[in-house]
């Protein structure tokens, strides 16, 4: 492109590149180069065929759409064809012999007539010069040979699978001849039939008298060696012919003219043949020399042939002399090229000899210096060995400033001594939406359609560079186009480099819009919050990161009649009452150490003179990023509260020491009972059983009493039966007491299955129907357990409607936090299970729904409902043993459900 120049739209250009790696062809393909890649690159060819993008380069549009990346095995794969230039270099240099002549081959048959072969440095034709000829040999630059012979070569090679093979010379069988061969007109026939009868026995030859070419009949003159196969025109000839061939080739190549020579004498069959032969140089647009060789027979005359036969020695002798002459012509040529040579080589030795003086001279010199040059070369070793890790660390300098430089959360651009921009990093092209393509080697002025155009940047750049060399944070307020008003802190320095001299200016512009605008905002709260505070009924006050306090309400300040100025810093700790004064510090600077809310009470001296206490709650202040910025606090006065709680302290321990004699009380009660009970189990059963005892001897014989005696019997009996069954339950419930040793892991499904055995009659009789869900598995006392599931279905079977069967449903379920927050008495820490007992017996009237849980409380005839009143109480004893809750809830005549909340696990040291 750059040689064509404008030529280059009128003329059309294809690039193939190949590689038999897939991964190489899709990294080619991307046309993505780092620095590094493109450091052998021009400035003015990187600006022209590349365009960076992100610290990459990417290969321009124009380039890539003439290029055609593309998979290939020369040995395997079709070739291409009809090509101007093949470059394949530091290949051959992997490939032994055959796959070198193949590869020759390969490229011989894709380039078109006077196309081009470039090789690597190390690389050459080899054994395939027929092919080709080299016409630069410090490029490895070679030329296409394109005489048929060379193109025969590569069709005995036409690498097609055997399969496409056989079809492709079917195919040519079957093109009808027509197809095959232009039409010829009638003068072209002729001469072509003419030419193919009578054309005289010929070759060509190349400079190394290689056969290129034969035409017509050259068996007479020619025929191949034994041996090797050779085209080699010398090895062909026939005896008596190779030493005329090689002298006429050397003076025709010599002296570009044509030579002939007759009178040659060759063996045929039919005797000895005399022939000439005729050497013509021939044109060529390579450098190479090629010859044509023309043979022929001569005939001589009859009468001729006879004499000759009479005179066979005079015609030995003819042709002696002709012979000799020509070998004396050949000498007087030899001697005088030989003449030539020698005085050529005369002068070149006395060059030599007194060339050999001055090298003797210098060779001494050099002895001399030898010593001095090794020495200089381990220097040079050394400083090379310094260059060289100085210019990996400048490298490395070099991608870390670039690093730096694209990291850079600020705007910088970098101008030349005529404000043009040079480069510009990765936050300046964000921040103002542009583009690198459009920005670099521009007038900064001309940036953005002349956004950039701003008095204040020209009277910066123009004026206050030249005259101070650099200025810092100097702020300008500018409205972009499609990004709106930005505030801008510009900083920038003139840099003049040291090696080229060239000035530079670097500009950094720093974009506080945002942090403008949020000052505004921290302006507008604390302008408001200072109003608010003021307005408040509170004390408030404010203290920096240093624990001094830089801000008083105009409350505080009213309160302590005290200025604001006698107050900030530490004067408001004289305020403070000297015996409470040691310990509010030592709170306050320990919670402020921490970053902790607090609070505190202490005494504060009050504008009319009066210590009063006040309450002070102090909370760290953080800043929108998370930085502490201080302490806000405020104070009200609790001196009419303080005071109320020091008298109820006394109250409070007036009534402990109420409620510890209340606890001895208790403590002798539960003495009490415990005799009771023993009185009861002992004192109070041995008269009843006698009076049992009695009783039922006097069955026996009530069928001989009047009537009224015998209802004083049954009286007797059932009243003593009542009795045992009160002291039974007057024990159970004295018993039941807690015992932490006994709770254990309790099935309550197993508890209630175990308990129906007991009901088996009751249930059969009322046809009850029990319906028993999943119960939970927790930690309880199994007989309490027992007891309370007892009661609880023994008073559903007796309290049940006459009409229709008894039908009870135990079911459960895990409460939730939620669930759990709406009862006072539960721990929330621990995990309860509800238990519901529902019937649809007679019910309770709800205002007795806690009162039932009484003991000795009945709300239902004894008579109809035999009992005590003893058993829900016992329930709930049970209950709140476990750490648990028990009520109950009806709708008067539709049944009751009783609700059991137990803990799944019993608190530790309850």
């Amino acid at each position: 492109m750059e040689i064509l120049g404008e030529r280059y739209a009128s003329i059309p250009i294809q690039i193939f590149a190949t590689d038999l790696s897939e991964l190489a062809i899709a990294k080619a393909r991307l046309g993505l180069y780092s620095r590094n890649d493109l450091i052998n690159v021009s400035p003015k060819r990187l600006q022209r065929f590349f365009t960076k993008i992100d610290g990459s380069y990417r290969i321009s549009k124009a380039i890539r759409d003439i290029v055609v990346f593309a998979p290939h095995n020369v040995f395997k794969d079709p070739p291409f064809s009809r090509l101007d230039l093949v470059s394949c270099c530091n290949v051959m240099i992997y490939l032994d012999t055959v796959l070198q002549k193949k590869i020759i081959a390969t490229f011989h048959y894709s380039l078109n007539n006077k196309g081009y072969l470039i090789l690597g440095k190390s690389e050459t034709i080899g054994a395939s010069g027929q092919l080709f000829t080299q016409v630069e040999k410090k490029f490895k630059i070679y030329a296409r040979k394109n005489d048929a012979a060379s193109k025969a070569i590569f069709e005995m090679n036409y690498r097609l699978p055997e399969v496409q093979r056989s079809e492709h010379l079917h195919a040519r069988r079957n093109v009808p001849r027509e197809q095959t061969a232009p039409q010829k007109d009638l003068e072209k026939v002729v001469d072509d039939l003419l030419l193919s009868k009578y054309i005289p026995a010929t070759v060509l030859v190349n400079q190394e008298l290689e056969i290129l070419q034969f035409r017509g009949e050259v068996s007479t003159f020619l025929e191949p060696a034994p041996g090797k196969a050779s085209l080699n025109l010398l090895k062909m000839a026939k005896q008596g012919l190779a030493f005329e061939l090689r002298s006429a080739v050397h003076k025709v190549n010599k002296s570009n003219q044509p030579f002939k020579k007759s009178g040659l004498e060759i063996k045929t069959k039919g005797g000895l043949q005399q022939v000439s032969i005729e050497v013509l140089p021939l044109p060529s647009e390579t450098e190479e020399k090629l010859c044509v060789i023309i043979f022929e027979e001569l005939f001589a005359n009859m009468e001729l042939i006879e004499s000759s036969r009479a005179s066979s020695k005079d015609k030995m002798v003819k042709r002696l002399q002709d012979e000799l002459a020509a070998l004396k012509e050949d000498m007087r040529s030899i001697v005088e090229e030989q003449e030539a040579s020698n005085e050529e080589l005369q002068s070149a030795n006395e060059e030599i000899v007194s060339t050999n003086e001055e090298l003797q001279s210098i060779n001494e010199e050099l002895e001399t210096s030898k010593e001095e040059v090794e020495s200089s070369n381990e220097e040079l070793m050394t400083i090379n060995t310094e260059l060289q890790i100085r210019n990996e660390q400048l490298a490395e300098s070099y991608e870390y400033a670039e690093a730096v430089f694209d990291t850079i959360q600020e705007a910088v651009i970098l101008l030349d001594k005529d404000l043009r921009i040079k480069t510009a990093n990765k936050a300046f092209y964000s921040i103002f939406q542009a583009r690198e393509e459009t920005t670099e080697g521009i007038l900064i002025y001309e940036l953005g359609h002349r956004q950039w155009d701003i008095p204040a940047l020209r009277e910066l750049l123009q004026e206050t560079i030249p005259n101070e060399s650099q200025f810092q944070n100097r702020e300008i307020r500018h409205t972009f186009g499609g990004i709106g008003e930005k505030v801008l802190l510009l900083s920038g320095r003139r840099i003049i480099q040291k090696i080229h001299r060239q000035q530079l200016i670097l500009l950094a512009i720093q974009d506080v819009t945002e942090h403008k605008q949020a000052q505004r905002l921290v302006n507008e709260r604390e302008a408001w919050f200072r109003n608010m505070a003021d307005n408040a009924p509170v004390m408030i006050w404010v203290a920096d990161r240093n624990k001094q306090r830089n801000f008083f309400n105009r409350t505080w300040l009213e309160y302590t009649g005290r200025k604001l100025d006698a107050e900030i810093g530490d004067g408001w700790k004289s305020s403070v009452h000297e015996a409470d004064r040691d310990r509010c510090l030592n709170t306050y600077n320990a919670y402020f150490d921490d970053r902790k809310a607090y609070v505190l009470d202490y005494r504060l001296l009050r504008g009319d003179g009066k210590y009063r206490w006040i309450q002070e709650t102090g909370k760290p202040d953080f800043s929108a990023d998370g930085n502490f910025a201080g302490y806000i606090g405020s104070c009200i006065e609790i001196h009419d509260k303080r005071m109320m709680h020091d008298e109820l302290e006394q109250l409070v321990k007036r009534r402990t020491q109420d409620l510890e004699e209340m606890n001895k009380e208790l403590q002798r009660s539960n003495s009490e009972l415990k005799q009771f009970a023993y009185v009861a189990s002992h004192d109070l059963q041995e008269p009843l059983r006698k009076i049992m005892t009695f009783a039922d001897r006097l069955q026996s014989h009530k069928d001989s009493l009047p009537e009224a005696q015998r209802k004083y019997i049954d009286k007797i009996g059932v009243s003593s039966q009542r009795m045992t069954r009160l002291i039974d339950d007057l024990l159970n419930f004295s018993r039941t007491a807690r015992n932490d040793n006994g709770f254990t892991r309790t099935s309550l499904n197993k508890v209630v299955k175990d308990l129906l055995v007991d009901f088996d009659l009751v249930i059969s009789q009322k046809h009850a129907v029990i319906d028993i869900g999943k119960l939970p598995s927790l930690q309880a006392i199994p007989l309490q357990m027992e007891q309370l599931f007892h009661n609880l279905i023994s008073n559903a079977l007796k309290f049940s409607k006459s009409s229709v069967p008894p039908v009870i449903k135990i079911n459960s379920r895990a409460l939730t936090a939620e669930e759990l927050a709406e009862y006072k008495e539960l721990q929330p820490s621990l995990k309860y299970h509800e238990v519901v007992i529902a019937d649809n017996g007679i019910g309770i009237d709800p205002e007795f729904a806690e009162q039932i849980f009484e003991i000795f409380q009945r709300l239902n005839d004894r008579e109809q409902f035999p009992g005590m009143g003893i058993g829900l109480a016992l329930c709930r004893k049970i209950v709140n043993n476990h750490n648990g809750i028990i009520f109950a809830r009806s709708l008067g005549n539709e049944g009751t459900a009783f609700y059991i909340i137990l803990p799944v696990t019993q608190p530790v040291n309850n």
